[in-house]
Formats: structure tokens, sequence, C-alpha cells
């Protein structure tokens, strides 16, 4: 009787038939030496060519899978040297890496924590603008003789760019009371300048705004400058955007302008009042007249017009 257990599904029954029928014909394909010696006698072939025929080609297979095998062990080491240098340099790496992060300062790292997320951009911040009003009291000028300014009776300077300047003095004159809208710079003992956006004449309420112009300006004219000489008391000062002095104002209006390093030591000895002398170039017009100096006496004292040179270090010990 045969058990349960020794039983085969069909299912089975049908793999294990497959699988017979498969190693039937395998074999059907395959020769022993001796089948192989009978079939050459039968084709004529003398014994002694099959059997060395027979040699030749099985150590053609034995080195044949002598080569497969060289192949796979030589594949396998460099698989796993790949491997090994590979996670060689991965664990260098990464130690490198470590060992940086643990050198780094605390406040950096603190730093990279922090730029992980982005800050929200941020609006762009517009030019803060004042207003100021006054009565001019003459025009200012650039080196070449343009009007680039005016002067006010309240000692505010008011600034703008040179392609308004024929607008400007066609419209505003000495005189004229003014509204101003600009930029204003720090304001010292000396006075403050402001960057006008817009001029306004207050009683005709003529505006001149500070546009694009229309042509690119003209290039300086050497012609127009001359050698001359000047004297005087200080009636105003001029000052640049950060309030430092640069030139000076004579009581017969002319204009007298000299280098950053005059204006830092005449704003430690000079007081409005003081008499100057002055000599250099500079041009004369309807406008008024401006002169860069050369040579400046204050008070019958000649001022060194020479850049001041920086003390040299002491020798270390």
């Amino acid at each position: 009787m045969t058990h349960p257990h020794d039983r085969i599904s069909n299912q089975a029954a049908a793999e294990l038939f497959t699988l017979a029928a498969r190693l039937q014909a395998q074999r059907q394909h395959e020769y022993s030496s001796t089948e192989l010696m009978q079939a050459g006698v039968e084709a004529d072939l003398s014994p002694e060519i099959l059997q060395e025929a027979l040699q030749q080609m099985q150590a053609k297979q034995q080195q044949d899978q002598h080569h497969r095998r060289l192949r796979y062990m030589v594949g396998s080491g460099i698989a796993g040297a790949a491997i090994a240098i590979s996670g060689l340099w991965a664990y260098q790496t990464i130690a490198k890496a470590l060992s940086h992060r643990n050198n780094l300062p605390q406040a950096t790292l603190e730093q990279a924590d922090r730029l992980t997320t982005a800050p929200d951009p941020q609006p762009p911040v517009e030019n803060d603008s004042s207003s100021f009003t006054g009565i001019v009291e003459q025009y200012l000028l650039n080196p070449e003789g343009r009007v680039d300014g005016l002067l006010l009776k309240n000692g505010l300077e008011v600034k703008f760019p040179l392609h308004l300047s024929d607008r400007l003095t066609r419209f505003i004159t000495p005189g004229t009371e003014v509204s101003i809208t600009g930029a204003a710079g720090s304001a010292s003992r000396f006075g403050q300048e402001v960057r006008a956006m817009q001029i306004v004449d207050r009683k005709t309420q003529q505006a001149i705004v500070d546009q694009p112009p229309d042509e690119p300006p003209q290039p300086l004219r050497s012609s127009n400058y001359s050698t001359f000489s000047t004297a005087g008391t200080i009636q105003h000062w001029l000052v640049g955007h950060r309030g430092e002095l640069h030139g000076l104002i004579l009581s017969s209006k002319v204009q007298i302008k000299f280098p950053p390093h005059v204006g830092d030591q005449l704003s430690r000895t000079v007081q409005i009042g003081d008499r100057i002398q002055a000599q250099g170039f500079g041009t004369r017009n309807q406008y008024g007249q401006i002169l860069q100096a050369t040579a400046l006496t204050v008070n019958g004292q000649l001022l060194s017009m020479a850049p001041v040179q920086p003390k040299a270090p002491l020798p270390q010990p």
C-alpha cells in the first residue's frame, strides 16, 4: 500500500517528466570515448589519429576550464580590490570631514546651521527725502563756471545735476523763495548740503524736477579757465555731503575751493570773518566767480597746501 506522503501531485509529475525528457535528450547527444573510437573506425579513421585527436580535445577543454577559472578569479579580485579601495576612500573622506568639522569654531558651525534656511528677501530701501525752504542768496558754480547749486540765505547748500543748470537759471534767480525736496547730507558746524530732486518757486509754483538728460553731458573745456587772485573775509563755508569743509565764500561772493586735507587744516584754525588771500585758477561769468586755490594766506599766515605725510611707524625694539 502506498503511503499518502509518497504520492506526487499532477503538477509535480509534469515537472518530473519534463526534466527526465531533457536529461534523456542530453544523454543521447553525449558519447563515451569507446563509442567515438568505434564510430571513427566505421568512418575509416585510424585509431591512432582518433586517440591523438581525442587527447588534444580533452587538453583544450581542460585549458578552457582553467582560463574560465582564472578570469573568474581575476574578475573577483578586481571587484574586491575596487570595493576595498572605494571603502577605504569613503572612510578617509568621512573621517577627514568629521575631523574638519570637529576643528571648526563653534560660531562657524552655528552660522552654517543658520544658512540652511534662506532668509526672506527684503524690500529695497528707498532714499529718504526731506523738505526745506529758503531764499536764494547766490548761485554755486563748478570749476568750469557752470551753475550746479544754490546757496540759501539760511546757509543751506542745494546741489543739483549739471543738466538742470540752464533750466534752473531761467526760472530761479537770487532772491527767489524756493521749496526744496531732496536727500539731506550730514549737518556739521560748517553747514549742510542737500541733493535736490525737486526745486519749486514758491511764488510761481514753477517746479524743476531732476530727470535724465536728453543729451550726454559736455566735456570740460580748459579754455574756460584763467589764473587770478582774490582777497576778502570769510562769509560762508562750503561743505560736502558728509558735512566736510571743502570751500568757502568771501564777502565779495567769490567762491574758493580747496582739497580735503586743506579743509581739515582750516577747520581747526579759521572762523567766519577771518581774512583770506587766495591764488589759483578758475572762471568768471555772469553767474559768479570760482577759484580753485593753489596758495592760501589766512590772517597773514601762508598755509601749506601740501598733503600731510603720514608718520612713519617707530622701529620695534
